[in-house]
């Protein structure tokens, strides 16, 4: 970035007559249009999020239309450009919209599943662009636009307190499902499989000094906290394991699956019914980073990360046994083979699984205590990511985490 260059970058989203008339047609005409943010900096890391109401017309008989819509592009910063490595994630992401999850849908078709019942788990997708100058480049108009789930009553949890049972129980529903999706369609459609997992290759990870730096900054803060260095000698081990290669390597095959691999309280939204109150359906969102990677990987993400303290102390392992036997029960509508998943292979390969996710939880639990601004600079953007700074709520989660491992026996001998 040279001295003459802003450091928050202008996203700005253009052409959106052009991009709408690739989903219906070349006669829509946008009357008026309204963008607003949709998200503080500090809330999305990996992209700009921007609110989008329009007014449309389909043809010259049709009536006006409002659609209510958001648009995904580039982050404002070139750190976080190129952090996200954007050009490849943007591609990546806009493949599962457009490829990977209507497979997922045709093959529950295939074994009887009614429309009705689809895995319907992402929002819909109003088109995909990389660039207004030709189909080859990517530049600033890159652009996901997707229906705007809030309008539609969808909500995300608060990320500093995470969910209550009601709400983790749907996730892992849903999640237990999407889990076991990859797997049946890695049994009955090997080939189509094989092209998922090229799609779904991790970005390259540099670990240059500032990983080191916040790595050792964790490492330091685990050893002095009283609560937390208890357990230092296996915590350092987890720490300081090869952090590249356990999201770079291959997993077992017969573990192996589509994973969301950001799948924390700002990626999934609920809706409740209004009558009942209660939860009945969740949307996930923000799919940069999926990867061909062990379920249980992600499942001991979200549990660490996502959950209340109530539900963390009180319903966790009800939680572990509930992804379990969803997971199992979907594989078997789909006619799945089940030898390689019984409970003790399953509790055999959370050890392993947990251990190697361990380094995750803290960087993902600082974001999550974060107090956010709606004004942050690319200097406080990257503080925030990779800085030293962290608040007392940070802690007390922290804490919570690994008193969880250390009950589970998931930090190792």
């Amino acid at each position: 970035m040279t001295d003459s260059e802003p450091k928050i970058l202008k996203v700005e989203l253009r052409e959106l007559q052009t991009l709408l008339r690739k989903k219906f047609s070349d006669e829509l005409e946008v009357i008026e249009h309204h963008i607003e943010p949709l998200l503080p900096p500090g809330e999305n890391y990996g992209s700009t999020m921007l609110k989008v109401d329009a007014v449309v017309k389909k043809n010259a008989q049709a009536n006006r239309e409002h659609l209510h819509l958001v648009a995904k592009m580039l982050p404002a910063t070139e750190f976080q450009r190129k952090m996200f490595d954007s050009p490849y994630t943007f591609k990546k992401e806009a493949f599962l919209y457009q490829e990977l999850i209507p497979s997922y849908q045709h093959l529950e078709r295939e074994y009887d599943v009614k429309n009705s019942g689809i895995f319907d788990i992402v929002p819909e997708l109003y088109g995909v662009r990389y660039s207004l100058k030709s189909n080859e480049d990517f530049d600033d108009d890159a652009v996901i636009l997707m229906q705007n789930l809030k309008v539609l009553g969808y909500y995300t949890a608060n990320r500093k307190e995470g969910l209550d049972l009601e709400h983790a129980n749907v996730a892992i529903l849903a999640l237990a499902r999407f889990h076991a999706l990859g797997i049946a369609m890695r049994q009955h459609k090997p080939d189509q499989f094989e092209i998922i997992k090229k799609r779904s290759k991790c970005l390259d990870i540099e670990q240059d000094d500032s990983f080191e730096k916040v790595q050792q900054f964790y490492i330091k803060l685990m050893r002095k906290d009283p609560k937390i260095s208890v357990h230092f000698e296996r915590l350092n081990a987890a720490m300081t394991q090869e952090t590249v290669t356990t999201w770079t390597a291959p997993p077992p095959e017969e573990w192996s699956t589509i994973v969301h691999s950001d799948f924390w309280v700002n990626n999934f939204m609920f809706r409740k019914d209004p009558n009942t109150g209660h939860v009945t359906d969740i949307k996930f969102v923000d799919f940069q980073n999926y990867l061909n990677l062990s379920p249980l990987r992600e499942l001991t993400f979200f549990l660490m990360v996502s959950l209340d303290a109530s539900t963390m102390e009180n319903h966790f392992d009800n939680l572990l046994n509930f992804y379990y036997e969803s997971f199992i029960s979907v594989l078997k509508r789909l006619e799945c083979n089940i030898q390689s998943f019984s409970k003790d292979k399953f509790d055999e390969r959370m050890k392993i699984d947990a251990f190697h996710e361990f380094p995750h939880c803290p960087f993902m639990l600082r974001i999550l205590s974060a107090d956010v601004k709606n004004d942050l600079s690319s200097d406080q953007i990257e503080n925030m990511m990779l800085g030293e700074q962290f608040t007392p709520l940070f802690i007390e989660r922290l804490r919570r985490c690994v008193k969880k491992y250390a009950e589970k026996g998931w930090l190792g001998d």
